[in-house]
Parts: C-alpha cells; sequence; structure tokens
C-alpha cells in the first residue's frame, strides 16, 4: 500500500519503523513498552492505520529514545493526512433547520458558495453590524454546501460562550471529539479531522476573538476543514477571506416597491397576518419603512411583526416619531446598529409592563429555555397576573424571543424551547440590569439549576443514566451561567453543590477539562467561612471534603497524579479532622488507585485495605465493591491471584443481595470484569462468558460503560479457543476505544489481552489475524457489545 505523503522526509509509518529498526526492538517489544498491540504498531508502520493521536505519538517516541529535532519530525509527520485505506465514518449534519425562508441575498449565497469552490479558500468570515443576516446567510451556504463536504456540515453556536478558552470543548462537543484527559482537547480536535472533508460554521464569534488561534490552529494543521464563521469584527488570521454583509437592497431596478427589503417585510408579515400583501394602497408606506431601517433584516422583521397591530402608513408614523428621538443616543454606535437599537428600543416601548419585565428577565439564559424554567425564574414578582406562557407568546409574536422544538427523542423533547437572538438579547439585558432587579433574577436561575442538576440524579430520580447526561448536556450553557455566578458572588457552599451535582457528567460527556477547571476554581474560593475545619461532620464541610476527592478523580484521570494525590490527602485530612470516618475510605481507596497506577504494589494494596476495612465497618456496599477492585488490582500484580478471587466472589455476592441503584450496578459491573478475568488466568475459562455478558449487560441497562473494555478483551481471551476470527475483532475493537479514551493496556488486561492476540495469531496466521483485527478496529462498539452478549442483551 502506498503511504501517503506528510509534508515532512518521510511519513510517520516510515519513520517509525526506521527508529524502531535503529533501536533493534521488535514491534512486540515496543508494544510492551508502550502500552500499545504490536497489531496497531504493525498498521501505523504500514500506513493503514489512521492518524496517530498526541499520546500514541508521545509515548512512542519516548521509548525510541527520540528527542531534539528527531522528534519534532516525528510529531510533525503524524499530523499528514490520514492514510487512504482508513474506513471513513459516514458524514454527519449537525444543522439547525432555519424556521424561515431566506429573502433577498441570492447574489450573497452565490458569492460564498464560489469562494467554497476555490482551494486555496479554507476560512471565509461573514462580517457585520448585529442584525444584518450573517447567521441566516452562514445557514443557508451551509446547508446548500453540504454535498461538498463528505464528512459533514456542523454549526457551533457561540453566543452563549462567555470564556475563549472554552472554544475547543464546544467544537469537541459539537464534533463529538472526547476529551480523554491525556492529551489537550485541541490536539484531540486535530487527530479527529485529520483530513477529513468538513465545514465548520462557528457562529457569533465576535466576543471571542481571543480564542482566534484555536482556529489557526485547525485550519493549519487539517487540511480538509473549512471554517465559515460569523462575526461582527473579522478574526485577521492570515489565508481568511472577509465577506462584508450589507443589509439588504432598497431597490430593485427602478422599483423600491419590490426591492428585497420590501419582499422580506411582505413574508414576515404574512407569517402574523396571513392576509397582508404589499399593494398600491401601502407600497410606498412599507417602502419607506424599509429605507427608514436601513435594510437591516432584523429590525425589518421586527417592524413587520406589528402589522397585526397597526396598518403600514400608522406604523411608518409612529417610526418617524420614535427614531429620531433615539437617534440622539449612542453615538459611539456604527450608524445601522443605531437603527437596530432603536428598532428594538420601539418595538420595547410598545410591549405592556408584564412584557417588559418577562423581556428583560429572560435574558439570565444561556443557550436557551424551558417554558417550566422560565416560569420558575422569572413569574415569581410579575407586575400583573399574567400566565408566562401568555405573556412569552406575545414575545414570540413579537419577533423578540424564537421558539424551537427539540427532537422528540430526547427526554423533555416534545417540549418548545426559547432562546433570543444575540442583538436583541443585549438590548434586554440593559433593561434588566437598569432596574436593580438583575441579580435576583440571576440567584433565582442559579437556584434553579442547581435544583434541576440535583434532582435529575439518577440516584434520585427516574432518569437512567443516559437520560440525566442527556438532560445536562442540553442545559451545560445555563449550569456553565449559574457556576460563573457562584465565584462571581463568592457562594461557595452553593458552588460546591453545583460542582458535586455535575462531576460525573462532565467525564461521562467527554468535559474532563472543563470540569477539572470548575472544580479547581471552586475550591479556590476556599472553605465557606461558616465552617471550621475540624469542626463537626456538618453537611457543607462533608461536601467541601467530598469536593477535594472528585476533584482528584479528574485530575488523576488525566494523568496529573501529583496533583491528584494532594487533593486526595486534603479530602482524607478534612475527613479525619472531623471525625467523619466513613468518608475517609473514598481517598483512601484512590490513593490506592495511584499508588497501583504507579506501580507500587505494596503501597496499593496497604492503602485499598484500609479502605475496604472502613466501607464494610459502615456497610457501604458501593465503597466494599470498589475498594475490593483496587485491592485486587493490587494482589493480582503481587501474584497472590486466589486471595483477589476470593475477594471478587465475596463482593459480586454481597453486590447481589443489594438492590440495583446505579452506584451498586457500577460497583457490580467493575468487580464482574475483574472476576471474569482472574478466571481466565487460572484456568477457569467456562464461567468467564457469564461474567463479562453480565458485567456488559449491566452497562446496557444502567447507560454506562465503564470496564467496558476490559470485558471485550476478556471475551477476546474465552473466545480464541473456538473462534479466533471473533477474538481478533475483539481485540481491534478494543484498541480503537482505547486509543479514543487514551488508556493503555493496564497490567490488569495485558493478560488477557497478550493471551488471546499470541492464541489467535498462532491459530490463524499473520495476515488473517490481521484482517480480522483491523475488521473489529473499524467496528462500532456497540455492534460488538451486541456480539458479545446478544441482540436481547
Amino acid at each position: 500500500m502506498r503511504e501517503v505523503e506528510t509534508g515532512t522526509r518521510h511519513s510517520f509509518g516510515d519513520l517509525l519503523r526506521r527508529h524502531r529498526a535503529h533501536s533493534d526492538m521488535t514491534q512486540e517489544v515496543l508494544a510492551r513498552r508502550t502500552g500499545l498491540t504490536p497489531q496497531a504498531i504493525g498498521l501505523l508502520e504500514r500506513g493503514e492505520r489512521r492518524r496517530p493521536h498526541a499520546y500514541t505519538v508521545q509515548v512512542l517516541g519516548e521509548a525510541l529514545g527520540l528527542e531534539g529535532r528527531e522528534f519534532a519530525e516525528f510529531e510533525a509527520s503524524a499530523r499528514g493526512p490520514a492514510a487512504r485505506g482508513a474506513a471513513a465514518e459516514p458524514p454527519s449534519r449537525a444543522m439547525p433547520m432555519p424556521p424561515t425562508s431566506l429573502v433577498g441575498r441570492e447574489t450573497e449565497v452565490t458569492s460564498v458558495m464560489e469562494l467554497f469552490r476555490r482551494e486555496d479558500v479554507r476560512l471565509v468570515t461573514l462580517t457585520g453590524p448585529g442584525g444584518v443576516g450573517k447567521t441566516r446567510l452562514a445557514l443557508e451556504v451551509a446547508g446548500l454546501s453540504h454535498d461538498a463536504f463528505a464528512d459533514g456540515v456542523f454549526f457551533v453556536p457561540l453566543a452563549p460562550l462567555q470564556d475563549p478558552d472554552l472554544m475547543p470543548s464546544v467544537i469537541a462537543q459539537t464534533l463529538g471529539v472526547k476529551d480523554a484527559g491525556d492529551r489537550s482537547l485541541l490536539e484531540a480536535l486535530i487527530r479527529h479531522l485529520g483530513d477529513k472533508r468538513l465545514l465548520l460554521l462557528l457562529d457569533n464569534f465576535e466576543h471571542l476573538l481571543k480564542a482566534v488561534p484555536v482556529v489557526s490552529d485547525l485550519v493549519r494543521d487539517c487540511p480538509g476543514l473549512t471554517v465559515l464563521a460569523t462575526s461582527r469584527a473579522p478574526l485577521r488570521l492570515s489565508g481568511e477571506r472577509q465577506y462584508p454583509l450589507s443589509p439588504l437592497s432598497l431597490v430593485a431596478g427602478a422599483s423600491l416597491e419590490r426591492s428585497p427589503a420590501v419582499r422580506l417585510f411582505e413574508e414576515r408579515a404574512r407569517e402574523v397576518s396571513p392576509g397582508f400583501e404589499v399593494r398600491a394602497g401601502n407600497e410606498a408606506a412599507v417602502a419607506e419603512i424599509c429605507k427608514r431601517l436601513d435594510g437591516l433584516p432584523l429590525a425589518i422583521e421586527l417592524a413587520a411583526a406589528k402589522v397585526k397591530l397597526f396598518s403600514p402608513k400608522a406604523l411608518l408614523d409612529r417610526l418617524e416619531l420614535r427614531l429620531p428621538l433615539l437617534s440622539g443616543g449612542a453615538r459611539d454606535l456604527p450608524e445601522r446598529q443605531q437603527t437596530l437599537r432603536d428598532t428594538v428600543a420601539w418595538s420595547y416601548d410598545l410591549l405592556g409592563p408584564d412584557e417588559r419585565a418577562l423581556f428583560g428577565r429572560l435574558t439570565v439564559f444561556a443557550g436557551g429555555f424551558s417554558l417550566e424554567a422560565a416560569e420558575a425564574v422569572c413569574g415569581p414578582g410579575m407586575p400583573e397576573e399574567k400566565e408566562v406562557l401568555e405573556i412569552l407568546a406575545s414575545l414570540v409574536d413579537n419577533s423578540l424571543v424564537v421558539s424551537r422544538v427539540e427532537a422528540a427523542s430526547e427526554p423533555g423533547g416534545d417540549e418548545p424551547r426559547f432562546t433570543m437572538l444575540e442583538t436583541v438579547r443585549e438590548y434586554a439585558a440593559e433593561r434588566l440590569g437598569s432596574d436593580g432587579e438583575a441579580e435576583q433574577v440571576r440567584r433565582a436561575h442559579a437556584m434553579y439549576y442547581l435544583e434541576l442538576a440535583e434532582a435529575a440524579q439518577p440516584e434520585v430520580s427516574s432518569q437512567t443514566l443516559t437520560g440525566w447526561l442527556v438532560v445536562l448536556e442540553r442545559e451545560h450553557d445555563n449550569m456553565r451561567a449559574a457556576l460563573r455566578w457562584a465565584i462571581r458572588c463568592w457562594q461557595v457552599d452553593f458552588g460546591t453543590r453545583l460542582a458535586l451535582a455535575l462531576w460525573r457528567f462532565w467525564p461521562e460527556r467527554h468535559h474532563v477539562s472543563e470540569g477539572r477547571r470548575w472544580l479547581e476554581a471552586v475550591l479556590a474560593l476556599g472553605m465557606p467561612a461558616d465552617v471550621a475545619e475540624g469542626s463537626e461532620p456538618t453537611l457543607p464541610l462533608r461536601r467541601w471534603a467530598f469536593l477535594h476527592l472528585v476533584a482528584g478523580m479528574l485530575t488523576a484521570e488525566q494523568g496529573d497524579y501529583d496533583r491528584g494525590m494532594a487533593l486526595y490527602e486534603e479530602s482524607l485530612t478534612l475527613y479525619r479532622n472531623m471525625g467523619h470516618r466513613k468518608g475517609m475510605s473514598g481517598p483512601l481507596r484512590e490513593l490506592g488507585a495511584v499508588a497501583y497506577q504507579r506501580g507500587e504494589y505494596d503501597q496499593a494494596a496497604h492503602l485499598s485495605q484500609q479502605a475496604l476495612d472502613i466501607a464494610r465497618e459502615f456497610g457501604s456496599a458501593f465503597g466494599s465493591g470498589l475498594a475490593v477492585c483496587t485491592l485486587s488490582d493490587a494482589l493480582r500484580a503481587q501474584g497472590d491471584l486466589e486471595r483477589a478471587r476470593m475477594l471478587l466472589e465475596e463482593s459480586v455476592i454481597s453486590l447481589r443481595r443489594t438492590e440495583y441503584p446505579l452506584r451498586v450496578a457500577n460497583a457490580l459491573a467493575i468487580t464482574l470484569s475483574r472476576l471474569g478475568s482472574i478466571e481466565c488466568q487460572v484456568g477457569r475459562e467456562e464461567r468467564a462468558p457469564e461474567l463479562f455478558r453480565e458485567s456488559l449487560q449491566l452497562a446496557r441497562r444502567f447507560g454506562f460503560t465503564f470496564d467496558t473494555v476490559i470485558c471485550l478483551e476478556g471475551m477476546a481471551r474465552v473466545a480464541v479457543q473456538e473462534d479466533p476470527v471473533q477474538a481478533a475483532r475483539l481485540l481491534g475493537v478494543s484498541a480503537v476505544q482505547r486509543e479514543a479514551l487514551g488508556t493503555p493496556l493496564p497490567p490488569v488486561a495485558r493478560t488477557d489481552h497478550d493471551y488471546a492476540a499470541n492464541a489467535a495469531r498462532a491459530a490463524l496466521g499473520e495476515e488473517p489475524f490481521e484482517a480480522a483485527w483491523a475488521a473489529g478496529y473499524a467496528m462500532p462498539l456497540e455492534k460488538s457489545i451486541s456480539e458479545v452478549v446478544g441482540e436481547d442483551g
């Protein structure tokens, strides 16, 4: 197979093969030193494998002893286009459907499409004032361009985002890229995009210009990526093509009355008054309205929404009275932005007191909100006794709020969600900020989302883990806003509660880096003022100790064991000083896990045994189950298989006696996979399939896949005698999952993996084994689990 050029002197596979030969290492030796598999290294060397991620390149470089210029060349070659033999992922589309037609932008659509057809154009920025229609044009262009981008067109809404550092996170979330913790999200994005032909639409960039280097790196390192951005200001990057978007034309040939601006007014007016049409009696007034509004689409739409209240002539009269009064303010704004602001202000003046109150309060939401949220946060203290729904419907009718229906397949998906256009939201926020109630509404917003996060926890609600994750993902922007409020206002206990409600969500949905930043930010606030260290184990103090524990867990997941250990030790000290012995089990267990990862097996066994003793003392099935797993890992590493097996057997019996809340099911799934692995190692393979299948069935039932990879590697060992092809496929599946997660083979899993790989290769021969392994590498995880547990599992 011909290897693809990378822009360096040699391909990545060629360099890997040369350096391995120079170091006098076989593929098997290199695999063992790096935690990779010989098959993975073989595919990399032959150029048949997709681009390696940063972690893989790093461990290979270290194992080969590469430094300085050699490592730089090695790393650069890995950033080249992916091998053409890699399985292509199916095209995806994640674009919102515009609720209205695009009017009067035919020329602009054609021009931008022409830019996309040029090989040298990879970054296009639609610039212009707020309300000029940048987003709507971008959506139209993206929709029409879909066939030109084989790997999909993706929409990234940036308006709710306040922190430029989160730019990689929101792009990764849109693309489904996992924050595996062993590398930066930007590196993960670059690796994921590779040479995919993909269009990324970054909408509302202007307030995040500090994140421009992220776009620069993506465009530079991902040759198949095209970026379409909308922004009031250009990004000012090399290679950027700015496309300034002007307001709609006020002239169509010789006829002002049939101009694009007038056509837009007519279409939007018909949405609120179906019988409306521009005719001889009103066309001059409509044309003059559009002229007075400078052809700005949003301003025209806001005005057109009033035709059910006023005729065009009456509308024009009111505009002529209102706009000159407003034009004296905000002289530092560009002229057209003043016009839009004046139009929004005019629309605001036409609202009743209850509508005005709700209009301002709704600005506390980020990224959209439900009717229930609007009622809870904004309803109390409204000026008049009106239903929030009625007032909200009026704001929708006046084009000041946008309503959209979520996908019906999601929990709560049949309920509408609402949002505000950013330019309208800016004006509304000023109204809220000017009347003294802003802080009260922000507090209500934060409290609502704290209660939602706590109430949606699977342990206390009817939600499955999957359903809980969907709820939190949908409200992620609002959760961020609530955390920002807590940190800004120094609300330590509030921030602690919300962070603890979200800590599992962050790694489950691959927001590990972001979650770790939030946890550290809350910890930086310091212990709550009303809590004294060493006092009685009050709920706030127990939360504070647990916050250190979970922060350590996310930190250790990213391989930062030194910081993780410091957090665990602080958690242990807090629990010990407050006399809360039960709480000490968690940090002791996690300290044992870190010792195991560092190869300190005696210390790992000692700490894990302490954790187990405490958990048993207080009858904690979940705590005992996890402590047994960390202890059994250490015992296996020490060679005491029988004691490890006995502990796991006892734990399975104990856990099965307990009802299956989520945490216990999680502990049982992990325990079953550990026991299945030991059964194989001691020669009792006949029972192992049952144990691995039960573990995978629990993962399906409860919506988590923790330890799934170890189960698949264990099932490969079980299958290898009767079906070596399936064993090789399962090893391929586990390899791609480990690569995606950034988790190399630990000692516990390597026993099963190496046994299965060696036996399957001996039974099949090298080429058939590699073919079966590659087929598994390309197989979706869910399909492989179905094959193991059965379709009805």
